[in-house]
């Protein structure tokens, strides 16, 4: 009878221990324009959808697979692991889809192909231009300029009372709309970032990918530390 006992009591604590719950969770996405998405939990078939910045609730428990549906821009085969199921929005990273290119085959184009004599247009062209060095000048001439122009920027170190100009040049719904930042933090925010120069880099280049989730890390790493619930 006792064994009996026993029993029901360990099936008991694995059922609770693999019991399902509800988990906040953000797909890590830079392009916010193809929100929302669909995520299916392929274990339970249970499908939700994402708000506008990428967030979604979903019942899951450790081993149970995500992925994206009816979506053309970016896959995911995610396993939930139990150490996910500790943090307070659990943020995962699809991948995008590569898009093979068709091959295009081009035919090889010869003066003779466009009915066109490549010695009478080198003569025509000595005749215009009669000193053969001035292409080779001006080509230096041009290399030169680009040297120049490539030429990197002093670096200025900041001072600490700063805020950090290119994030706050950045307009103001990205801080409240896609990294959720409260409105009357935004401008901590920019002091928060004061002396981190890659960001500067990557909003400099144009390269808002990158930018996007360098934001998006930094946004995490701030509203916990300031004690603000991820949204």
């Amino acid at each position: 009878m006792k064994y009996f006992y026993f029993l029901v009591f360990l099936v008991s604590i694995t059922s609770f221990a693999q019991e399902r719950n509800e988990h906040k969770m953000r797909l890590m996405i830079t392009d916010v324009s193809i929100f929302p998405l669909k995520v299916i939990n392929v274990t339970t078939k249970e499908v939700v959808s994402t708000d506008a910045g990428g967030y979604f609730t979903i019942n899951v428990q450790p081993n149970d697979e995500l992925a994206l549906i009816e979506n053309e821009f970016y896959q995911l085969k995610y396993f939930m692991k139990k150490e996910d199921l500790q943090n307070t929005v659990i943020r995962i990273y699809p991948e995008p889809l590569t898009e093979v290119l068709r091959e295009i085959e081009v035919e090889k184009i010869t003066s003779k192909s466009l009915g066109i004599d490549a010695a009478e247009i080198n003569k025509y062209i000595y005749k215009r231009n009669p000193n053969p060095n001035m292409d080779f000048k001006a080509m230096f001439l041009w290399l030169l300029g680009k040297m120049k122009k490539n030429k990197g920027e002093e670096f200025v170190e900041r001072r600490p009372t700063d805020m950090n100009p290119y994030v706050a040049g950045l307009p103001r719904s990205v801080m409240t709309d896609y990294l959720k930042i409260p409105d009357e933090l935004v401008e901590k925010f920019y002091y928060y970032l004061n002396d981190d120069y890659v960001i500067d880099q990557y909003i400099k280049s144009g390269d808002e990918a990158k930018w996007r989730m360098h934001l998006l890390d930094k946004s995490f790493q701030f509203l916990e530390q300031e004690n603000i619930p991820l949204r």
